[in-house]
């Protein structure tokens, strides 16, 4: 049986209508859409400061060194080693420091590619390892989604200042300036200026604490000797006695106690407490030594002939900017009967003070990263608390070693 012409017409002619309908409404939503979200790649200056960076580009085999600067495209994945540092500058004006031992990959840089969009400029990182400085940018035109990616988290960065180092165990992230969110957008933390905390390998961060940190454990002498601090003596002659240090309770608080009381003067020995470090202070602006000392008894005057034997010493050791092993000292003492010259340190400071007889003295070394000048530290590899000698009787405690 033949279908009538005119039905078959009439459904021509409504199909041909409704696919022009929709032909008609479908390509401007179309167009408008693509021209709402549309995004455009935007390239990345790469500016080396020292030594030789690497680049993995997104379609290359093989990493390339770059030794003045490099325009980078997303995916470029940028590679340093122990001895090169550089920087990241973005379209936007966000810029990047790279330290050392880091490895960042530029997941997405891009920015809309009409004005009429209301979609922000989106800078996504992955962040493999090591430490970073990030400013973000005020946003110009359009807002700014910056995004940084870890092994333990997904940061989410507001107009500031940053500072971000990933190892295998943990994110660190301290808020110089601004405001950084942690983790998925429907449950993300706020971390606020001023704060910094850590994730680990659960996804989970600690409690925000002060962006000042103290890396030292146990300087209140809370623990045993044992937590935290190491122990040494030196003895120039087999049948002296040795010194010894033991924690002691003392006006409420807890103390190490470094003892030489079974020596002849003359007989020089040393006893000291110690804990390795390996903190990377580059990007922070304070670096400060704090501690309270007691001195009960000194027979030595002074710090001795060459201002090198305190019955209490402060040592801090470091790598400078160019991987030189340095140290920095300050001693103490409380009399000098026989008017040994104190020695000025390289820096052009007395190398001990005078302090009061049996009696707990706050001392604070001030910001080292400004008193050590072109000597300052990049690394800090050591505290050590020493007393030096003939007989000494002297006591430490709350040790502090500040970084922000």
């Amino acid at each position: 049986m033949h279908k009538k012409p005119e039905r078959v017409a009439w459904t021509v002619l409504w199909t041909a209508f409704i696919l022009f309908c929709l032909l008609v409404t479908s390509i401007p939503l179309s167009i408008r859409y693509y021209m709402l979200n549309a995004m455009v790649d935007q390239d990345t200056q790469l500016q080396r400061i020292e030594g030789t960076i690497l680049v993995q580009e997104a379609k290359g085999n093989k990493p390339t060194g770059v030794t003045e600067s490099a325009l980078l495209s997303p995916g470029d994945e940028v590679i340093l080693d122990a001895t090169s540092r550089g920087t990241l500058d973005f379209f936007d004006r966000s810029h990047i420091t790279l330290y050392s031992n880091t490895n960042v990959e530029l997941e997405q840089v891009q920015a809309p590619r009409f004005a009429m969009s209301k979609q922000p400029n989106r800078t996504v990182l992955k962040l493999r390892a090591g430490l970073v400085r990030i400013g973000v940018a005020l946003p110009g035109e359009r807002d700014n989604d910056f995004q940084v990616i870890t092994p333990h988290t997904t940061l989410s960065l507001a107009e500031g200042s940053f500072r971000i180092e990933a190892t295998n165990e943990t994110t660190q992230i301290t808020v110089i300036r601004g405001e950084a969110s942690l983790g998925p957008e429907s449950s993300a933390e706020i971390l606020h200026q001023g704060t910094r905390t850590r994730v680990d390998l659960t996804g989970m961060p600690a409690n925000p604490l002060s962006a000042a940190e103290n890396l030292i454990e146990n300087g209140d002498f809370q623990e045993p000797l044992g937590t935290g601090w190491l122990t040494s003596t030196v003895v120039l002659t087999s049948t002296v006695q040795a010194p010894y240090v033991e924690i002691v309770e003392d006006g409420g608080r807890s103390a190490a106690h470094l003892v030489q009381l079974e020596v002849e003067d003359g007989e020089h020995t040393e006893v000291a407490i110690q804990q390795r470090l390996n903190q990377d202070v580059r990007d922070f602006d304070r670096l400060e030594v704090s501690a309270d000392i007691r001195l009960d008894f000194q027979s030595l005057s002074g710090g001795g002939l060459l201002s090198s034997e305190f019955p209490i010493i402060v040592r801090l050791d470091y790598k400078d900017l160019w991987g030189s092993d340095k140290f920095w000292t300050h001693g103490f003492y409380y009399q000098n009967q026989a008017n040994y010259p104190v020695a000025l340190d390289p820096w052009g400071r007395p190398a001990g003070e005078q302090v009061p007889h049996s009696v707990w003295y706050p001392y604070e070394s001030g910001n080292l990263l400004n008193l050590l000048g072109e000597n300052k530290p990049a690394r800090i590899t050591g505290l050590t608390i020493y007393a030096s000698g003939w007989k000494y009787d002297g006591m430490v405690s709350e040790i502090h070693l500040i970084v922000e």
